[in-house]
């Protein structure tokens, strides 16, 4: 009878250790939905007004070109929360500015523009937002001004 009581209290204390364990498992990869940023519907033009085209349709815009503009959705975004936006050309950092995202869910554009108003140069261009909060990768889109 020993034996048994025993074996029962062990084997009640290996089932509070597997339910346990199962739950911190599980918070622990649980995501909360509004921390994790997504953005949809991109699209890389001149001008939005006339043109509007999805991310790698059109990728190639003539020299004399003064501005490119990245136009995105996103959601699942906490209030208030920065994303910094970074410009590249050739590979090399040419503009990244962090701006606040007022809303969890929206649209923005940004453009990259030189401040005296001049042609962007030749060459290859990419654009990324980046949540402040989140440290993964985010895609670069790409374009070309030739």
């Amino acid at each position: 009878m020993k034996n048994r009581s025993l074996f029962v209290v062990l084997l009640l204390l290996f089932t509070l250790a597997l339910l346990g364990s199962a739950f911190w498992v599980v918070g622990m990869i649980s995501v909360n939905p509004r921390q994790t940023f997504m953005m949809s519907n991109v699209s890389i033009s001149l001008d939005f007004e006339d043109h509007q085209f999805l991310a790698g349709t059109i990728s190639r815009f003539e020299y004399g070109t003064r501005q490119v503009c990245m136009r995105f959705d996103y959601s699942r975004l906490e209030e208030d929360l920065p994303v910094r936006v970074i410009w590249d050309h050739n590979s090399k950092r040419v503009q990244a500015e962090s701006y606040t995202l007022e809303a969890p869910s929206g649209t923005k554009i940004y453009c990259l523009l030189k401040e005296d108003g001049s042609p962007l140069p030749r060459g290859s261009y990419s654009v990324s937002v980046q949540p402040n909060s989140e440290r993964t990768a985010m895609p670069k889109f790409h374009f070309e001004i030739y």
